[in-house]
């Protein structure tokens, strides 16, 4: 029945002279503005295309897989996050990423062993390494103050949440902002009168 009543209002508005647009423009420019006799005070009646554009809305889908798996200490861990469009769990690996390029700058920057590549690092860029790594770890602390409420909110384990939004930042803060579901409601119990 919405489908029909779209392709009548779509018909409609094709019949008229006026493009969808223009015919509740507010401005007296449309069929029924004070321009063309109309008053324009009057109460305006969705067009066409806002009809169209509200039965292709897509604010009431839930974005969340049909059967979706809790998210247990496991998933949390390795980061398990939503799917992609093709149904492939990304975030494991970008997290796998972000933890080899930490150790691997932790590594260039901190320690010093002549005949391996990685520690052979001029002093001047092990002061950039060090200077990077210390603004990174202050935003993820913003980062991870700001997890806190939302984990708590979440009824998630806070101090996991801040521990791994300091260490992958904006990463873990997305990951605990969209993937994990919201708490289920308490159970109404009930009351005496």
């Amino acid at each position: 029945a919405a489908a029909r009543e779209a392709a009548e209002a779509a018909a409609a508005v094709a019949r008229s002279d006026l493009p969808a647009a223009s015919t509740r423009d507010g401005f007296g420019w449309g069929a029924d503005g004070p321009l063309n006799g109309g008053g324009g005070g009057a109460p305006a009646v969705p067009s066409a295309a806002e009809k169209v554009m509200e039965l292709l809305s897509f604010d009431s889908i839930d974005e969340r897989p049909a059967g979706e798996e809790p998210y247990d200490a496991t998933a949390r861990l390795i980061g398990r996050g939503l799917p992609n469009k093709a149904g492939a769990y990304v975030l494991p690996y970008l997290q796998t990423g972000h933890m080899l390029l930490l150790g691997v700058l932790l590594l260039s920057s901190s320690v010093s062993y002549p005949g391996f590549p990685l520690t052979e690092v001029p002093d001047e860029y092990r002061d950039l390494l060090h200077q990077g790594l210390l603004i990174t770890f202050a935003i993820n602390a913003l980062a991870a103050a700001s997890a806190r409420g939302i984990a708590a909110r979440k009824q998630q384990p806070v101090l996991f949440w801040m521990a791994k939004v300091l260490l992958f930042g904006g990463l873990a803060l997305g990951e605990l902002a969209q993937a994990v579901p919201e708490a289920p409601p308490p159970p109404k119990r009930a009351g005496r009168l």
